[in-house]
């Protein structure tokens, strides 16, 4: 819903800064909100993870306290994506349109659906699902997941699923790296957001 946060207050949010609304408060203020919101989502989202699943074994963290900082940082860094396309799009209808191009990249460039090499690899790096799938993979260890390869009565066994990749590293540098990522893309996106939302005001 943050794709319709600014721009369904367009005509309003005009008309306010001709007496002297500020820029700042009120993007902040929208960051505010969301985040008190995303506060509330994370709570939800953790509860039903712990009710329905069995909690798996973190070596770094307690898994109720990663999984917590792990969502609700996807969720600000999400969120502040959502307001920075809202900055860009004239109207509702067409930040509704923005939706399938902002997920799907999301989904594919994620490294959950098939391993990222090369550009695709490059390209991850601009999503926040890979920055939040690599925190949520060093959380359980999902390299340890890995089944062993081995052969029966000399013939070879199918390859595993999945491989072991450094995105899942269950090492503190590499779960620390990955929320520092999901902190900058959240600032990266506000950035843009308020500096779009300025050059409304030459316009």
């Amino acid at each position: 819903s943050s794709l319709q946060e600014i721009v369904k207050e367009s005509s309003i949010y005009a008309r306010e800064r001709l007496v002297n609304l500020g820029l700042f408060p009120y993007l902040g203020s929208k960051v505010l909100i969301r985040s008190g919101l995303g506060i509330l989502q994370t709570i939800l989202i953790v509860a039903i993870v712990l009710y329905g699943f069995k909690s798996p074994t973190s070596e770094l963290l307690d898994w109720k306290i990663g999984l917590g900082i792990t969502t609700f940082l996807t969720i600000i860094a999400a969120t502040s994506l959502g307001l920075m396309v809202s900055t860009l799009v004239k109207n509702e209808s067409e930040a509704n349109n923005t939706i399938p191009l902002i997920l799907l990249p999301q989904i594919i460039f994620s490294g959950v659906i098939f391993k990222l090499k090369g550009l695709a690899s490059k390209l991850s790096w601009l999503m926040v699902s890979r920055w939040s799938m690599g925190a949520y993979g060093a959380l359980v260890n999902v390299n340890s997941m890995v089944p062993e390869q081995s052969s029966r009565f000399g013939l070879k066994l199918p390859p595993p699923p999945f491989e072991a990749t450094p995105v899942y590293d269950a090492t503190w540098q590499n779960l620390i790296l990955n929320w520092l990522l999901l902190c900058l893309h959240t600032g990266v996106y506000l950035i843009i957001a308020f500096r779009l939302q300025k050059r409304k005001d030459i316009l």
